[in-house]
């Protein structure tokens, strides 16, 4: 086994949003950069995410995504250690997502907490979209394509790889059989584990304000960005809020409840944080000097990663490159995984050696016609309800299979051991052709419809209500207290359902001899 197949892989990624700036860096790219030499890694642009929100002006993306591009490497991020990539580039992203959206229960998409909290953040844009709903599970498509063992969250994405990890589960309920048809009951333990359940690696991710004291955050206009000039970075830490402290600067103040003092515990050598964290104790340094000191070190930090960045600037195509050969990879990864979730869902694939099975009701087992013709003398009597008891003792004793159970309840009317009524009734052909039954204007869960034709063959459909119910609520409500009309037509070799008075025909061909649904 080769040292990469002995590490188990990690996946991440980060929306397209522009230059990243110092809370994006210790949040996660920080954290990234190290876990490379010890697992598997796999990092993505999610330039498709970036759709979600800006779908109405879309003309930064590309820019976006090469920006993102240049601080992913030149913060470390190393291709010959890790897959990094865009996101459409791979599109069984987007195919997965969609086979996920079969099943997904839309409650489940909007109990993730980021959705209400966007929607509200977000008030100036529409959100009311499929696409900004669906964001999370295309989340859980991204991760579960690649199948790893662990994705890096800070606490707050936690929900998110929850929602992925109930994805996996109910995918493998429903698909984790012994092939394709091979399921589980939703309360049964999956036979395989088809796409496997990913576990959170909590990050570090330290408090990191931005200049105004909230959240850093570009939606608020306070970040610091990886690539801002020394200046810049000068000018920003300068005018950094103190939390309303040492509004004297003869007063002491606490380090531990400004922002400023936050950005040095991240970026500042302990020396630097004991000199400055006395001094505004004891009033003997003076703010502007613990910003200065705190820009600084920011810069120190910055440094070779402002260098690495303007090197690669100037060749955004050997960048594109890069990306480009990771796409590569990506694709071979997750098509590894899609090939398995297209046999388990049942669709792609070569169909040469497919072969076509006759359906039940043309099966040896279920004849689409019995021969009545012994029975010839039940055709000429008149009384419906006398040949209609006849058919049915016949029927009863030669034709319903013996561990099929109904209790007859009323005249005509039976119900199956999982209480389902049914309604049995008999027709003779008349000279065109068609069935003519009748019924009292009441609720059926199955119709028994033993049509018998001039031949003296005699074809039973057992038809379940979902094919009629409307047609024959409708007609209830028309009936009042008479007799509903509905008809079986044979047009060649299909029989068709009619309920009047609507002319709608419904097609119960298949459902000859179905006997199955009586269970």
């Amino acid at each position: 086994m080769s040292e990469l197949q002995a590490k188990r892989r990690v996946l991440s990624g980060m929306r397209p949003t522009g230059r990243l700036h110092l809370g994006n860096y210790m949040g996660a790219l920080y954290n990234w950069v190290r876990l490379q030499d010890q697992y598997d890694c796999f990092f993505f642009i999610a330039d498709l995410h970036a759709l979600t929100t800006d779908y109405a002006d879309p003309s930064r993306v590309r820019q976006n995504t090469m920006e993102i591009a240049l601080d992913f490497l030149s913060a470390g991020l190393d291709p010959e250690k890790s897959t990094i990539f865009v996101q459409s580039q791979v599109p069984q992203h987007a195919e997965l997502h969609l086979i996920f959206s079969m099943f997904t229960p839309l409650g489940w998409l909007e109990r993730v907490p980021t959705y209400k909290d966007q929607l509200e953040q977000l008030k100036a844009k529409d959100l009311n979209t499929y696409g900004f709903l669906g964001y999370p599970l295309l989340q859980s498509a991204d991760i579960l394509l690649y199948k790893p063992d662990f994705v890096p969250v800070g606490q707050d994405q936690i929900a998110h790889v929850e929602l992925t990890r109930e994805v996996a589960r109910r995918f493998n309920q429903l698909y984790g059989g012994d092939g394709f048809g091979g399921k589980q009951a939703l309360n049964e333990a999956p036979v395989s584990q088809l796409l496997p359940e990913p576990n959170v690696l909590l990050t570090p991710s330290p408090k990191l304000p931005g200049t105004d004291g909230r959240k850093m955050s570009k939606s608020y206009g306070n970040f610091i960005s990886m690539s801002d000039p020394p200046l810049i970075v000068l000018q920003k830490t300068s005018g950094m809020s103190t939390n309303g402290q040492r509004i004297s600067q003869s007063d002491p103040g606490d380090p531990d409840l400004c922002p400023v003092g936050d950005l040095h515990k991240v970026f500042s050598p302990e020396y630097t944080q004991t000199h400055f964290f006395h001094g505004c104790r004891t009033a003997t340094v003076e703010c502007r000097d613990c910003k200065m000191g705190c820009g600084n070190a920011i810069n120190m930090v910055l440094a070779p990663i402002r260098k690495t960045r303007e090197v690669l600037e100037q060749k955004p195509d050997y960048v594109a490159d890069l990306l480009s050969a990771g796409a590569a990879k990506a694709r071979a990864a997750s098509e590894e995984t899609m090939r398995i979730v297209r046999d388990a869902v049942g669709y792609g694939g070569d169909l040469h050696g497919v072969r076509i099975s006759a359906p039940a009701y043309l099966s040896s087992a279920a004849p689409t016609a019995h021969d009545l013709r012994e029975h010839e003398d039940w055709w000429t009597i008149e009384e419906d309800n006398l040949r209609s008891r006849l058919i049915r003792e016949w029927w009863f004793k030669e034709v319903l299979p013996t561990d099929i159970t109904l209790r007859e309840d009323s005249p005509r009317v039976y119900v199956t051991k999982h209480n389902k009524r049914v309604y049995v009734t008999t027709s003779r052909a008349d000279k065109s052709g068609s069935y003519d039954f009748e019924a009292k204007p009441k609720s059926y869960d199955l119709l028994c419809l033993m049509c018998w034709d001039v031949d003296r063959m005699m074809r039973i459909f057992v038809v379940p209500q979902k094919l009629y119910v409307q047609e024959w609520t409708a007609a209830k409500k028309q009936a009042g207290k008479e007799m509903m009309k509905f008809f079986v037509l044979q047009e060649e070799d299909h029989f068709f359902l009619r309920i009047a008075p609507s002319q709608a025909q419904v097609d119960i061909t298949e459902y000859l001899s179905s006997y199955d649904l009586l269970d």
